[in-house]
């Protein structure tokens, strides 16, 4: 169900009123058996260096934090999460939580996990979220002279606090399951990072069975000690597939349980599984971004040309089976503070208007070549986004594609993207900080996704942040509307989570950090 505004005001006053506590002692397991989850191959399994594998590292560990189904900010390790002026926080835990070893996790296991993510040798994915955190540019210079964050202080065994560089009133979002940053660690994970790395001791609702091998499983089962709300199931097996197509076919032959839909299967999808399918509108936004190298691009009205010539409507209806939303701005009104028409007449299908802006533009020299990673099930969009610029502007139009995500993220980072591409970002929580933050701010974690940051908007970002919650929203859409004068990437979707499940599963749901897995009971 598509979140209404007055949804998104009550998620808004969440922090303000005070986050409302999960139970303490969790639910009693109720069933038995165990059941299959399709993943891609992940980078790593350490929470603050993963960059994928969501679905796993939720499994193993706890966040302080987690949003309802309403939007609500609702606590899980976290007692509670308090500031009296947005800068300094204190964050108190639930005590009686252990991590899978039987270790007791504490503020030291917080703090030391924050501090191994923050500092920049480590070269920890992760280490951008957090960046609000004083302290955290001493930890990234050339040579840092520290590896302690100075904005992290331990109280006692169960309190710390947490001073920002600068008020964020929405920091306690940041806390929420999908900010892997912000997870903690035991000790185990210090003293050898790699043999940890490839068997994790977390604090979740599931733990690891031996160690993950390349290409292969990762088995878990239910931590019975786990304080939070207890899996269902006995335990969950990761299959790692090399592509989404495969994972499908193993799906229909019952060979995995539950899986994430590539995109290019939404139209078969219900036939295939009936009343197997469930979605959720995430706040994530499909776009393409643009190389900054490339000249080609720096007209603003060739960029705005690109946009109206793709009929979003009806790429939506063909591929995606009218399951995503069309984007008309760079936030989803599925985001705190979305829905703003920010875009305008530049993401409304018009291809005669596109082919005058281009003309006035001086036209479009050689191929232009829409990039992309295969294997994930992108294919079939981005041959209609090349027909429909070559029916509408008359471009010789390539589609070009990587071997795999790794080989394509390396090559946006190297620059040797040579044409439009294939932008995600998947907010973390679903405030427009973290869109706008991530993805067009040089600091961002999303930042290769737009190659793009502008002092205006970056200091319209931080008025937002010191804001009330209430205030927040009207200063973050004037970010917005500055980065729109600017026209940087090209809006195209926004987002649904589709999995598909198969009939030894049920209580499947998908929420903003996707997948929940505690829920799923086996027949």
């Amino acid at each position: 169900m598509r979140p209404s505004w007055r949804w998104m005001a009550a998620a808004l006053t969440a922090v303000a009123l005070g986050a409302s506590a999960c139970s303490g002692g969790g639910t009693a397991a109720t069933g038995d058996g165990t059941f299959s989850v399709a993943v891609i191959e992940p980078d790593h399994l350490t929470p603050g260096r993963a960059s994928g594998g969501l679905d796993i590292v939720e499994a193993l560990f706890a966040s302080l934090t987690e949003l309802g189904d309403d939007g609500s900010l609702r606590y899980v390790q976290a007692e509670s999460v308090t500031s009296q002026d947005n800068t300094t926080w204190t964050i108190k835990l639930r005590p009686g939580w252990t991590f899978h070893n039987g270790e007791p996790v504490t503020a030291h296991s917080y703090v030391d996990a924050w501090n191994a993510t923050a500092y920049g040798p480590n070269g920890w994915a992760n280490n951008g979220q957090l960046a609000g955190i004083a302290g955290y540019a001493e930890l990234n210079s050339a040579q840092p002279a520290t590896k302690e964050l100075s904005g992290l202080k331990v109280v006692d065994d169960l309190t710390f606090t947490v001073a920002l560089s600068k008020p964020d009133s929405q920091f306690p979002y940041q806390l929420t399951p999908a900010m892997l940053g912000f997870y903690p660690l035991p000790k185990a994970a210090f003293t050898d990072p790699e043999a940890f790395d490839r068997a994790p001791i977390g604090d979740g609702p599931f733990k690891m069975e031996g160690k993950w091998e390349t290409g292969g499983r990762i088995t878990t089962t239910r931590y019975d000690a786990y304080q939070g709300e207890k899996a269902k199931s006995a335990g969950v097996t990761f299959v790692i597939y090399s592509d989404t197509a495969t994972a499908y076919t193993d799906a229909q032959a019952g060979n995995v349980d539950v899986f994430m839909v590539p995109q290019d299967k939404y139209q078969q999808v219900r036939a295939d599984f009936p009343d197997r399918v469930v979605t959720y509108d995430a706040v994530a936004i499909d776009f393409l971004g643009l190389p900054p190298q490339d000249r080609r691009f720096a007209d603003i009205r060739v960029r705005q040309a690109l946009s109206m010539a793709i009929d979003r409507d009806a790429i939506n209806k063909a591929i995606f089976a009218g399951m995503y939303r069309p984007l008309d701005s760079l936030l989803p009104d599925t985001a705190i503070g979305g829905g703003t028409d920010s875009c305008g007449r530049y993401c409304t299908f018009d291809p005669a208007a596109a082919k005058q802006l281009l003309t006035e533009a001086g036209g479009f020299s050689g191929t232009l070549e829409l990039w992309l990673p295969a294997g994930v099930g992108y294919e079939q969009t981005f041959e209609a986004i090349a027909n429909q610029l070559r029916q509408n502007l008359g471009l010789q139009v390539a589609v070009r594609t990587q071997p795999d995500f790794a080989q394509f993220l390396a090559a946006l980072d190297n620059h040797t993207i040579t044409g439009p591409y294939r932008a995600h970002w998947g907010s973390l929580y679903p405030s427009a900080q973290n869109v706008l933050t991530s993805v067009f701010t040089e600091t961002g974690v999303g930042y290769s996704a737009s190659y793009y940051s502008n002092p205006e908007v970056s200091a319209l970002i931080e008025q937002g942040n010191a804001a009330t919650p209430e205030a927040a929203a009207a200063i973050y859409h004037q970010a917005e509307a500055r980065i729109m004068r600017d026209f940087p990437v090209i809006p195209l979707f926004s987002d649904a989570y589709v999995y598909a499940y198969g009939p030894r599963v049920s209580g499947v749901k998908v929420g903003s950090a996707e997948l929940d897995l505690t829920g799923i009971t086996v027949s």
